[in-house]
């Protein structure tokens, strides 16, 4: 505050009572997959499937899902078909053994010298379509060469006297390539007819410690539901849960979505042993019509339970934290099973979260496989996770404020704020809330938030009794 020397009025400006909590995702999205193309173990922000095509290419012919198909593209699609409006989608490769992750690539030579290599701009089998085609324009003697390079529709063309000149042009303005001139001055031969790339591979053979680095890349993310694109749950539970506990632990608190383990046995999805607040066991497969490389008609195949997760995840992404998936449509192609009314009360009473059809196809009750029952319902864990992060959204820019009565209550008053909003929108039914702090505190430089919350709970059940008069 100024000095006070001249007569006036002086004013101090107090800014706590303009804090607010700031806005909190409760939808996004964190994908972990294998792809054609793309970025390795780097998270992109996807908000579309067009997007996602671009960045992660197409999916490969299906077989039996167990032999190494592409898995991310798919479940992307399944997301975003269902509601999901932000993915962070990360790609997983693996990166030794048969299959192991690789570049396609293309040596030019002068004679038999290596004299400018070409490779694809990310790593994986699409690499394999880019062509290159090497020659001076009809006419010129200038001694230019212009590379044309093609993929599908798309077309560049690239000019140089000699291999440096050519890699400069190639690095500087292809979306398709990088250039390393491995003999600088010397002029490559001409290619005169097109030539594609090889070797490029994508690395499919993952196992789980391929996915654990690339959940690795999402850990800081504020994600709220994750999906293992592909992996069930004898391939992906342990993997999942335990990345599931280690954000708790980093206050990135999510929830994982994951599929039944490529059966349609009831009782063998029934027998697993998951239990968790923070993941959801999802059965049974799903219907797809995919393009057969052979006759290239449209066939219809069964997907496994992975894939019927990420379009769990999708829906659940586009609900708010208050609203149950209990009954809410998924948009599938079809069950891979139709499970009758006792298998699928095994199912319920066994914590998996299953799909009938039923006016289309229906998720039957939307819940966890948590065994506390106070941890049944996927609202609650949303719900409470929403509030965390709003909490801590609402006490972040009191960070080394005055611990004082006047301070604390501000914080109080935004707090507050929060939990009222949540009250308004229904996904509470009331709240207590404590900010304080003893003298003992005050100096180490404590202050105690203690809430109790009442969340709100979807209906489940409806009980009708009719009186006959």
């Amino acid at each position: 505050m100024a000095e006070e020397i001249l007569p006036g009025t002086y004013i101090t400006v107090r800014d706590e009572g303009l804090i607010t909590a700031g806005r909190i995702a409760t939808g996004y999205i964190g994908m972990v997959g294998t792809a054609e193309r793309g970025p390795v173990e780097q998270v992109v922000a996807l908000g579309s499937f067009v997007e996602a095509r671009n960045t992660f290419g197409e999916a490969d012919p299906w077989k039996d899902g167990k032999s190494g198909e592409l898995t991310l593209i798919r479940a992307l699609e399944l997301a975003f078909n269902n509601g999901a409006s932000t993915v962070y989608a990360v790609r997983a490769a693996a990166k030794t053994g048969t299959g192991a992750l690789a570049s396609g690539t293309l040596a030019l030579k002068k004679g038999t010298a290596v004299v400018l290599t070409l490779t694809a701009k990310s790593p994986g089998s699409w690499g394999n379509g880019v062509r290159v085609r090497l020659a001076a324009p009809e006419g010129d003697t200038s001694g230019t060469k212009v590379l044309e390079v093609t993929l599908d529709t798309q077309r560049e063309t690239h000019s140089g006297k000699d291999a440096a000149t050519l890699a400069d042009a190639v690095n500087r303005n292809s979306a398709l390539l990088a250039a390393r001139a491995d003999r600088g001055s010397d002029v490559p031969d001409d290619v005169p007819t097109a030539t594609a790339l090889a070797g490029g591979a994508n690395g499919q053979g993952t196992a789980s410690a391929d996915y654990q680095r690339a959940l690795e890349a999402l850990e800081n993310e504020i994600v709220n539901i994750v999906v293992l694109a592909g992996q069930d749950a004898t391939t992906g539970g342990e993997t999942l849960t335990g990345h599931l506990n280690r954000t708790k632990e980093m206050r990135r608190e999510r929830i994982g979505v994951i599929g039944s383990n490529g059966t349609d046995d009831a009782d063998r999805i029934a027998a697993h042993s998951l239990n968790s607040d923070r993941l959801i066991y999802v059965a049974p497969g799903i219907k797809a019509r995919v393009s057969d490389p052979d006759t290239h008609r449209d066939v219809e195949v069964n997907l496994p339970g992975a894939y019927t997760a990420a379009a769990v995840a999708g829906l659940i992404s586009s609900l708010p934290v208050q609203t149950s998936p209990t009954n809410k449509p998924l948009t599938v192609g079809g069950l891979s099973t139709a499970f009758n009314q006792p298998r699928l009360e095994k199912l319920v009473q066994n914590r998996v979260l299953a799909v009938e059809k039923r006016e289309g196809f229906r998720i039957v009750k939307g819940i966890t496989t948590s065994t506390n029952p106070a941890w049944h319902q996927v609202t609650t864990r949303r719900i409470v996770d929403y509030a965390l992060y709003g909490v801590r959204s609402a006490c972040n820019p009191y960070i080394g404020k005055l611990n004082n009565d006047r301070v604390r209550g501000a914080m109080k008053a935004t707090i507050d704020g929060f939990l009222t909003r949540m009250v308004q929108d229904e996904a509470l039914t009331g709240y207590q809330l404590e900010v304080s702090a003893t003298r003992a505190q005050e100096i180490a430089g404590v202050c105690v938030v203690n809430m109790t919350l009442q969340p709100t709970f979807s209906i489940d059940f409806i009980r009708v009794t009719m009186y006959l008069g």
